[in-house]
């Protein structure tokens, strides 16, 4: 069978990951951001100092490592109860949870944000890590002809959904999901909505998901069984595979 040849990086020479952190101000001088960086086969354990109170790495006592290992970075928690959070600094409103006693978990993120509450506190590294692996062009399949692949995003229903997703794509990823009339506010005296009214803005996110974007039962309903609005569950699935990117963001007016 044949496999697929991929992009491979080329071996590194120096590090692979880098870990950045704030370090709590001390006597005489304000906070700074500290780094270090990993080389493949390298870790460092990180814990909350006993003393000062500081989160760093090498502190004690532990609550986990990060670890770089066959061009992945991985992060291992080590409490008993502290679920990590771990964000994609690129992609809006994504995570993934390093849950307690989970070891040697790669993250999938090549920038990512660790959230780690301790307490009343809540300590945050940001993580730069592998290059991945990319499959080689000549041998991706293209699915141009599917429906998801002809968003048109010059069109009027696009910018009605890059303004639903607007929230979650700066990085907001408790942001509610913007109203219609929020949707009417915010397109008013584009290049597209000159006088935008309700009932233009839900004509788009009909077509939306009538026609573009298959909103199955899966999207509509949460965990808890609640129903969806359907502007909360085009927001799902638009950020879930990447319909909208943070370079349509230009497709709207600066925030005032």
């Amino acid at each position: 069978m044949h496999t697929p040849s991929s992009s491979r990086p080329a071996p590194a020479v120096g590090p692979t990951a880098t870990i950045t952190w704030v370090q709590p101000a001390g006597p005489g001088d304000g906070p700074t951001r500290r780094r270090t960086d990993l080389c493949e086969g390298e870790s460092a354990d990180f814990g909350r100092d006993r003393f000062s109170g500081a989160f760093k790495l090498g502190a004690q006592p532990l609550f986990g490592s990060f670890e770089v290992d066959d061009d992945r970075l991985m992060i291992s928690n080590y409490t008993t109860s502290t679920t990590f959070v771990i964000e994609n600094l690129e992609g809006g409103s994504e995570l993934v949870k390093a849950r307690p006693r989970h070891l040697r978990m790669s993250v999938p993120f090549e920038m990512s944000r660790i959230i780690i509450p301790a307490g009343m506190d809540v300590f945050e590294f940001t993580a730069f890590g592998p290059e991945p692996q990319m499959l080689d062009a000549e041998h991706a399949i293209d699915y141009g002809n599917v429906p998801l692949a002809r968003l048109d995003t010059a069109s009027k229903y696009f910018a009605v959904l890059v303004a639903l997703c607007e929230p979650r794509l700066r990085g907001n990823s408790m942001a509610a999901v913007p109203s219609v009339q929020e949707l009417v506010a915010r397109l008013r005296g584009t290049d597209l909505f000159t006088l935008p009214s309700r009932s233009s803005i839900n004509y788009h996110i009909d077509y939306l998901v009538e026609q573009k974007v298959p909103v199955t039962q899966w999207a509509k309903y949460g965990d808890d069984g609640r129903r969806h609005s359907k502007r909360e569950a085009l927001v799902a699935f638009a950020m879930r595979f990447d319909l909208v990117s943070e370079e349509h963001l230009d497709l709207l007016p600066r925030p005032a």
